[in-house]
């Protein structure tokens, strides 16, 4: 099979001659830190590095170093990603120094930190902070979902990407509504209102879709005739469990997020790839409801998300897109040996039946030494056979 033939099977619940595998995307990159070492392990040159997000400081992956590890797919990724920064140059404001994106959200971090030693940057001024009405939401200047400005020349890239290889094609996400609220008001008070004044994070949730449904709309028009997988961003759990009751979640987020997946599944034939972080068992069988294809980044170290049992329980319903290493513990700190113990066990879990693309769980962070990736993605092409 080629690697588009391979992704499309797996998804599709059956096996093919390999398992997927994926590295390059908004949740299964590499920091540009550790990038940057494992360019040199490997003696590979990437002269024209680039983001692929600039908060999260990870990068695209050079061809070389996909070709490297036999990777999958490829990401059509438009100007900016997600989160559109409108300049790259770290700016300071209040206390901190970061960057403002379309929503003015201004993710940064202590100004007090040399830009060398920053890892990433965090949403820490909020825009909505001080809203107290659905008037204060209504009102807001909201962004233009419909400027197609990010997407000129993708789908031009996208066709000769289809005629050069037969790679799977994903975009990043295009679309984030219930956990953008988050950064628009702030952790803490998004869930406060939730349950004090549940109509205001609604509204939001609302301008929110109206804008993501735009700017996938407008995306998806652009290259949709070339994508396999489209991926969209929720994170309504943390490692413990989820963040919300499931009553809450089925009555106010779940409708108005099934709103954007029907819209992406009646605009492309292609999969939707679901983002959600953390132990995110209790909500599989909602997701799959909503029309969500696949979860990822399968963090294995999260409460109830052992690999066995979430094939056994959800295998037949929901395609698993991660799983590979303990991003937390065995990959930055583990040796080769343990790495390769652990990726072997996770395929045996999640390999049987398809329905599974491995990568890295969420991105891989700024310390993680090169051999231990190595180590982690020649396991993976050592057990990723079908017998």
């Amino acid at each position: 099979m080629n690697s588009r033939e391979r992704v499309n099977v797996t998804l599709n619940h059956k096996e093919p001659d390999k398992v997927p595998i994926d590295l390059g995307g908004n949740q299964s990159s590499i920091h540009i830190i550790a990038y940057k070492k494992l360019l040199e392990y490997l003696e590979i040159e990437d002269d024209n590095i680039q983001y692929a997000d600039f908060v999260q400081q990870i990068v695209r992956p050079c061809d070389e170093i996909l070709e490297r590890f036999q990777i999958d797919v490829r990401y059509i990724q438009p100007l900016g990603g997600m989160i559109r920064v409108q300049d790259m140059k770290p700016q300071v404001e209040q206390q901190y120094i970061g960057v403002y994106d379309q929503f003015g959200v201004f993710w940064g971090n202590d100004i007090k930190k040399n830009i060398t030693d920053i890892l990433y940057y965090d949403p820490v001024i909020h825009p909505f902070a001080d809203f107290k009405s659905v008037s204060d939401v209504t009102n807001y200047d909201w962004p233009d979902g419909l400027d197609n400005s990010p997407f000129i020349g993708l789908k031009d890239y996208a066709r000769k990407l289809r005629e050069k290889a037969d790679f799977a094609l994903s975009t990043p996400p295009v679309g984030c509504v219930y956990e953008y609220c988050t950064f628009l008001f702030g952790f803490t008070k998004t869930l406060r209102f939730i349950k004090t004044k549940p109509e205001i994070i609604v509204s939001t949730m609302e301008e929110l879709l109206k804008y993501w449904t735009d700017y996938a709309t407008t995306f998806l028009t652009e290259v949709g005739d070339y994508l396999d997988i489209v991926c969209i961003n929720g994170d309504v759990a943390e490692q413990a469990g989820p963040i919300m009751s499931l009553q809450l979640y089925e009555n106010m987020i779940k409708p108005i997020e099934r709103k954007l997946s029907q819209k992406i599944h009646d605009t492309v034939d292609a999969k939707i790839n679901y983002h959600s972080c953390g132990s995110i068992s209790q909500f599989i069988p909602h997701f799959a409801e909503i029309g969500y294809d696949i979860v990822n980044p399968v963090q294995l170290s999260a409460y109830n998300m052992e690999p066995c049992s979430l094939k056994k329980r959800f295998g037949s319903i929901m395609s698993f897109w991660g799983g590979l290493c303990n991003s937390q513990k065995t990959l930055p700190f583990g040796t080769p040996k343990q790495i390769r113990e652990e990726v072997k066990r996770n395929f045996n879990c999640l390999k049987p039946g398809g329905g599974f693309v491995a990568s890295p769980i969420h991105n891989i962070t700024a310390e993680v030494p090169p051999q231990n990736i190595v180590a982690m993605f020649d396991a993976a092409l050592e057990f990723r056979n079908y017998e």
